[in-house]
C-alpha cells in the first residue's frame, strides 16, 4: 500500500480540525481522560467531548458523551472507577423549571466505567458549578458554585426576564468582563455534596468569594484561594486558606504578598505549593513556585466577616518614573499586614511559571513553564532547586500546554507542528506514545511546513527571536509575499506549534513571520517588563528589524509586506500603520485605538492604572502611547475587526478608527461579528469567514489572488 500524496491545507479543512483542550490520568495510572473540542459544520457550533483511553495503548480512545457537549474539567474518582465532569445540558433539571430560552448551567455528571451507560446528574445549583474535587474516600466532593441571597436572587431574576428585563444597577468597579458580561456582587462559595444522599450543605459564606478547593490528602483540609481585603477589585491579592470538613475552622497560609495560582498539597500533606509573582498587581513580573508549610497556618476568627481586618494600608504608593509624577499617578498596592513565610523553590529559575504544578513525590515537583518561546515540562527539584526539563527536549516537538501525573505515571498534552494538539503519555526516558487521534491522521495528509528560528538585533542592540514559516518546498528561490503576523498578550509569546491560519497562509504561498518581541513572557523578567507603561515603539521596532532581516536574507519581498494581529496584536498593527507606510495592506482584529476612551469602557482598569496611572491625571503618558495618536500618518489600506460584546477591547475603539480613517480619506472596512466576545471563532463559520476576509484584502492590495 502506497502513501497518498499531501495536499496543501485548505480554508475548508478548518472544519476538520479537532482539538484536545484537557487531560487527567488515572490514580492507577492505567487510563487517561481527555476533553475534545471539535467544530459542527452544519450546526455552526462546537463541541466538546469526553474521551477515556488506556495508557499502554491497548485500546482505542472511547468517547463518554456523544452529541452536541459542553464537557470540561474530567475528574477521575479516587478509585479510578468513575470520572465526574462538569458539563451545561439541556437536560438540567434546575434550569427547566426557568425560561426555556435561558441556557443551561454547567452541573456536575458522573460516569460510572464499570457499568457504563448515561451519566448520573450530580446537582441542580441554580447558578451552575463553577469547579470542584474528589475527597479521597470517594464519596463526597467539595464543589465551588455562585450563592446568591434572597435580595439577590430576585434582582436575578428581574435583569434576567426575557420579555421584560430589569435595569441593571452596578455598584462594583470591577463592573464586567470579557464573556461574563455585567457583573453582579454575588459571591461564589464552597459546598459540600455527599454522593449517597445528593445534599449539598454549605461551607462557606460572607461577602468574600471561595474559589478552586483542592482537598487535602487525608481528606481533613480543604485548601482554596480568596481575596478578603474588602477591595478585590482593586488588587489581586488572591490568599490561600484552609477549612476543616469536620470542625469548619478556617487557617490562613498567606498574608496578602501573593497572587496565589495552582495550589497542590505535597503527598504527604505538610506543604502547599503555589505560582504566583512578587508583584501580583504587575502583569510583567516574572511567576515563580514557591511553598508554605501548612503547620505554619493560623486560625481565623469570625471567618466570614473577616475582611480587610489586619490590612495595615489599601492604596500604598509606589514611586515609578515611567509613569510620570509619582506622586500624582502611582501605582496602587494594598500593604500586607505580616510577610508570608514563603520558600522559594529554584529562586533562579527564569522561566515563566504557566501552571499547572503537581508533586510528583517528596522530593520533586513537575510544573509547566515558558522557556525561550516553548511551553515545557520541568521537574524542579525541591531542595536544591535544580530543574530539568522533561519534554520537549528539543524546538522541533512544538509545545506541553496541559499535564497530569501520579508520581509513576505522566500524560501531557503537546502541540507538535505537525499534528496538532494530541494527548501522549510520557515515558521515563522522555519519549512519548500518543494517546488520542484528534487531527493528527488528517493533518497527516496535508501538507505542513517546519518552524524556523531566526535571531537579529534590533536598534537597542536587544536580541531578538522570531519565527519563521515559508511554503512547502521553498529554498529561497525569490523573495516572497509576507504576512507579518503579530501576536496578542503582550504576556505571550509565539511557540512552534500547529497553528491552523499560519500553515494556511504557508500553504497559501506567503512567508509568515512571527516575532517575540520585547514584552514577550519566556525571555525572563527584564526582556517582558521593559514595555510596561511604555506600549508601541519597542515592539514595533523588534517587528521591523525582524522584516529587515527577511529582506536581507532574500526571503521577504519589500514590495508585498502585509501586516496583522489580534488583541495586543490589533493595538500593535494599529501602531504600525501609524509609523511606517512599507505595508502593502494590514488587518487590526479586536484591537484598541484611543487609551484615554478604552478606561473604563474595556475590562482591565487596574491594568491601565498599573501601566499608566489614571488618565485624568496622566492623560498625556495615556495619549502617546495610544495608536490614536498617529492617525495623521496612516496611509495603509486597513480592515478592521470586531466582535459586538468584546468588552476586553471593545467595539467602540473599532467603531473611533473606522470613523477616523474615513474622515481622513484611508481605505478601510469595519466588520463586526454580532455577539461576539474577545474572540473570532466561537463559531466555526465565524472562523473561516475571518481568514477568507484576511486573505481577500491582502489579495486586493497584490497579495497572492483567491480562489
Amino acid at each position: 500500500m502506497t502513501n497518498l500524496p499531501k495536499t496543501p491545507l485548505r480554508l475548508s479543512d478548518f472544519y476538520d480540525y479537532a482539538q484536545v483542550t484537557e487531560c487527567v490520568v488515572s490514580p492507577l495510572g492505567d487510563k487517561a481522560a481527555y476533553i475534545l473540542k471539535r467544530p459542527l459544520q452544519q450546526k455552526n457550533e462546537y463541541t466538546s467531548n469526553v474521551f477515556v483511553v488506556s495508557t499502554d495503548g491497548s485500546t482505542v480512545p472511547h468517547p463518554l458523551s456523544r452529541g452536541q457537549r459542553t464537557d470540561r474539567m474530567p475528574r477521575f474518582s479516587p478509585d479510578g472507577s468513575a470520572i465526574a465532569i462538569l458539563s451545561a445540558r439541556a437536560t438540567d433539571m434546575a434550569d427547566a423549571a426557568d425560561d426555556a430560552k435561558e441556557e443551561p448551567r454547567p452541573q456536575l455528571w458522573l460516569y460510572d466505567l464499570l457499568k457504563g451507560g448515561e451519566p448520573r446528574q450530580l446537582t441542580q445549583h441554580p447558578e451552575g458549578i463553577r469547579s470542584f474535587c474528589w475527597t479521597p474516600d470517594g464519596t463526597r466532593m467539595v464543589v465551588s458554585a455562585r450563592s446568591p441571597s434572597v435580595e439577590q436572587t430576585a434582582y436575578l431574576k428581574s435583569i434576567r426576564d426575557e420579555k421584560s428585563p430589569g435595569p441593571l444597577v452596578l455598584t462594583r468597579v470591577q463592573h464586567k468582563t470579557d464573556e461574563e458580561g455585567y457583573l453582579d456582587n454575588v459571591q461564589t462559595h464552597l459546598f459540600l455534596l455527599d454522593l449517597n444522599t445528593g445534599a449539598l450543605d454549605l461551607l462557606t459564606d460572607g461577602n468574600a468569594s471561595e474559589l478552586d478547593p483542592v482537598c487535602s490528602p487525608d481528606g481533613k483540609w480543604i485548601l482554596f484561594r480568596s481575596n478578603r481585603t474588602g477591595d478585590p477589585d482593586n488588587n489581586c491579592r488572591d490568599d490561600l486558606w484552609l477549612i476543616s470538613l469536620e470542625t469548619r475552622e478556617v487557617r490562613r497560609l498567606t498574608y496578602g504578598d501573593v497572587q496565589a495560582r495552582h495550589p497542590a498539597f505535597s503527598p504527604d500533606g505538610q506543604w502547599v505549593a503555589f505560582v504566583s509573582s512578587k508583584e501580583p498587581e504587575n502583569n510583567y513580573a516574572l511567576n515563580r513556585l514557591w511553598m508554605v508549610a501548612v503547620a505554619d497556618a493560623l486560625p481565623v476568627p469570625q471567618f466570614p466577616h473577616n475582611l480587610g481586618q489586619g490590612w495595615t494600608q489599601i492604596g500604598g504608593i509606589i514611586a515609578d518614573t515611567v509613569v510620570g509624577d509619582p506622586v500624582s499617578h502611582a501605582r496602587v498596592y494594598p500593604i500586607s499586614e505580616q510577610a508570608t513565610n514563603l520558600q522559594s523553590v529554584a529562586a533562579d529559575f527564569t522561566g515563566f511559571l504557566e501552571g499547572p504544578i503537581h508533586f510528583e513525590d517528596r522530593e520533586h515537583l513537575l510544573a509547566l513553564a515558558s522557556d525561550r518561546a516553548q511551553s515545557k515540562l520541568f521537574r524542579f527539584h525541591l531542595q536544591t532547586g535544580a530543574s530539568t526539563v522533561c519534554y520537549p527536549l528539543d524546538e522541533s516537538n512544538g509545545t506541553v500546554t496541559d499535564f497530569d501525573t501520579t508520581g509513576e505515571h505522566t500524560i501531557i498534552l503537546a502541540n507538535h507542528p505537525h499534528t496538532g494538539p494530541e494527548c501522549f503519555r510520557l515515558e521515563p526516558d522522555g519519549t512519548i506514545r500518543q494517546l488520542s487521534v484528534a487531527s493528527s491522521s488528517w493533518i497527516a495528509q496535508r501538507t505542513t511546513v517546519p518552524f524556523q528560528k531566526i535571531r537579529y538585533q534590533d536598534h537597542d542592540g536587544q536580541d531578538i527571536e522570531a519565527w519563521v514559516l515559508t511554503p512547502p518546498q521553498y529554498h529561497g528561490q525569490e523573495p516572497l509575499p509576507l504576512i507579518v503576523s503579530i501576536h496578542g498578550g503582550p504576556m505571550s509569546y509565539e511557540a512552534p506549534e500547529f497553528e491552523f491560519e499560519t500553515q494556511y497562509w504557508a500553504n497559501r504561498g506567503y512567508a509568515v513571520l512571527l516575532v517575540n518581541y520585547r514584552g514577550s513572557t519566556s525571555y525572563g523578567e527584564d526582556f517582558c517588563q521593559v514595555i510596561r507603561g511604555r506600549w508601541g515603539p519597542m515592539e514595533h521596532d523588534d517587528v521591523m528589524c525582524g522584516i529587515d532581516a527577511l529582506i536581507e536574507r532574500g526571503w521577504a519581498d519589500p514590495k508585498r509586506l502585509y501586516c496583522t494581529g489580534f488583541s495586543m496584536g490589533g493595538i500593535m498593527t494599529n501602531w504600525a500603520v501609524g509609523h511606517t507606510d512599507r505595508f502593502q495592506a494590514a488587518v487590526t482584529e479586536h484591537g484598541v485605538w484611543d487609551y484615554v476612551s478604552a478606561f473604563g469602557t474595556d475590562d482591565c482598569h487596574l491594568w491601565w492604572q498599573d501601566d499608566l496611572g489614571v488618565p485624568w491625571q496622566n492623560r498625556s503618558a495615556y495619549w502617546h502611547t495610544s495608536p490614536a495618536s498617529g492617525l495623521t500618518h496612516i496611509h495603509t489600506p486597513l480592515l478592521i475587526t470586531a466582535g459586538e460584546h468584546d468588552w476586553r477591547c471593545p467595539l467602540s475603539q473599532a467603531e473611533q478608527l473606522y470613523v477616523s480613517l474615513k474622515k481622513r480619506g484611508v481605505e478601510t472596512e469595519l466588520v463586526i461579528y454580532p455577539a461576539e466576545h474577545h474572540e473570532s471563532d466561537s463559531r466555526p463559520h465565524r472562523a473561516v469567514d475571518r481568514l477568507r476576509r484576511i486573505d481577500q484584502w491582502f489579495a486586493r492590495f497584490g497579495g497572492i489572488p483567491t480562489d
